[in-house]
């Protein structure tokens, strides 16, 4: 027979529930599509009951994304790789396997939707798990004096995740493998468009 859950419990156990049919939701339609009825609907609970976990729609947001991004920026950090281009490609990947809707429409719904306060908390979420990793590998660029020296790793990296939100905006049902598209970006990341002189 299952042990019966304490109050405790079984409240961790609902707002966990929230937290992941929310993110689901905001990933797949984006903030502004999604209502906290249709949340708890989907939940199986009432709009009050999701109201004692989350005083609003914002701070429920808020909450998913801290989850979410917390796991995208631990597995960013730990990408291991022998070169800058691998690990750049398979920071991608981490991304576009992890990353279930636009990156854009994330980053559309933070600036248009949410308070002063949250965007700026957002910001710091985003800076700490997306972008410092991707600093990093720029910064190592620098060391080694392969970053042109009018780029600062933080240009560049912030590039390089421009340039992933707007082709992960384009995707149609994300292709079995990116592979050779991650590697054709980071190319075009590191090296441009122009042919170099044989």
């Amino acid at each position: 027979m299952e042990k019966k859950r304490t109050r405790a419990e079984e409240l961790a156990w609902t707002r966990e529930r929230i937290l992941k049919t929310a993110q689901n939701l905001f990933m797949e339609k984006g903030y502004r599509a999604v209502s906290t009825r249709e949340i708890a609907s989907e939940c199986g609970i009432t709009q009050p009951a999701l109201y004692y976990h989350f005083s609003d729609k914002e701070s429920l947001y808020v909450a998913m994304l801290q989850g979410f991004v917390a796991k995208i920026g631990k597995r960013l950090k730990s990408v291991s790789k022998p070169t800058v281009a691998e690990r750049l490609e398979t920071m991608l990947e981490v991304l576009s396997e992890e990353h279930p809707s636009s990156m854009m429409m994330m980053l559309h719904d933070t600036l248009v939707e949410f308070k002063e306060e949250n965007r700026g908390f957002i910001f710091k979420l985003w800076k700490e798990a997306y972008l410092d990793s991707f600093v990093a590998v720029f910064e190592e660029m620098k060391n080694e004096g392969t970053l042109r020296e009018q780029i600062s790793p933080e240009e560049a990296a912030r590039f390089c995740l421009l340039t992933l939100g707007q082709t992960m905006s384009t995707w149609e049902g994300k292709p079995q493998s990116l592979a050779g598209q991650f590697k054709t970006l980071v190319d075009l990341i590191l090296h441009g468009t122009k042919k170099t002189e044989s």
